[in-house]
């Protein structure tokens, strides 16, 4: 036991005499992969996270749930073929959040501002305002939704809070802010246009049923579902910000203050590497030259 301890003190002393003789190497080492490290973070494009918060806009709509559930127990025949169904609350805001991160609803978005050709920048030739010649042909609206929904907009909702938060991360850092509160205003137009044209529809089936109808509790009924229907769209009409409040506006970042490249991560990440490659070398041309 006392040998193989002895040993292995040996071996350690041999490998920290080895480190130390070649010091000059791994401080070489350590200079030339922080200088890199430094330049490479100089020279990437930075990318910025502008993000807006949301609530659910409830209050309103909950009030009408509770008027409209009594009156569904006594004709809910009727009322679902007419289409009446306020829901949960939970369900209307999975519904929106599931619009939002929709293809047709991104891709819209993205027509609307000619996004193609910023998305995929390195491929577009804006001298001659054409796609640069690939063998693959030039970006698709479906690439272009899929690259925006994986590395451009994130969707995050904390359960416990029930605050929406509504990020973009791009490159132009006044363009993210835009970007982030548009779709917020986009996401609240689009519901209110839904629960209008929902409401409308579902007028028209119950007004014809109410005409077709003589015995008075059905009447009275349906009467009620239809003042539930008015409701429900004059709310819409009224109503910007129909499916989520907006909590804090998305402002564009600090010029200093990207999400990428992390300056904590290649100034300290680029001396650690080099410390670690410059140690390895030292023992490896030691063993190879005792051999």
């Amino acid at each position: 036991m006392n040998q193989l301890a002895d040993e292995q003190a040996i071996d350690l002393r041999v490998v920290l005499a080895r480190i130390l003789a070649g010091r000059w190497w791994v401080l070489g080492s350590v200079l030339v992969f922080a200088a890199a490290f430094a330049i490479a973070e100089y020279r990437i494009q930075p990318i910025y996270r502008a993000a807006t918060i949301l609530i659910p806009a409830s209050p309103e709509r909950n009030s009408l749930s509770s008027t409209l559930n009594s009156t569904l127990g006594q004709l809910g025949g009727i009322a679902s073929l007419a289409g009446v169904s306020l829901g949960s609350n939970d369900a209307a805001t999975e519904e929106a959040l599931a619009v939002l991160q929709s293809r047709e609803f991104t891709e819209q978005f993205i027509n609307d501002h000619n996004l193609l050709p910023q998305i995929f920048a390195s491929k577009w030739d804006a001298t001659r305002g054409a796609w640069k010649h690939s063998w693959f042909g030039p970006p698709t609206p479906a690439r272009a939704v899929k690259l925006f929904d994986k590395k451009i907009r994130t969707v995050v909702k904390d359960k416990r809070s029930n605050l929406i938060t509504l990020q973009i991360d791009w490159r132009d850092r006044d363009q993210a802010a835009a970007w982030a509160n548009e779709l917020a205003q986009r996401l609240n137009a689009e519901m209110r246009a839904r629960a209008i044209e929902q409401a409308t529809a579902s007028l028209a089936y119950l007004e014809k049923e109410l005409d077709s109808t003589s015995v008075v509790e059905t009447r009275d009924s349906i009467s009620r579902l239809i003042e539930t229907q008015v409701k429900q769209r004059m709310l819409a009409n009224v109503t910007q910000q129909y499916a989520f409040r907006i909590v804090d506006k998305a402002m564009a970042p600090d010029r200093d203050d990207p999400v990428w490249p992390s300056k904590i991560l290649f100034f300290a990440g680029g001396p650690l590497l080099g410390l670690l490659v410059g140690v390895m070398g030292v023992l490896a041309f030691g063993y190879a030259a005792s051999n």
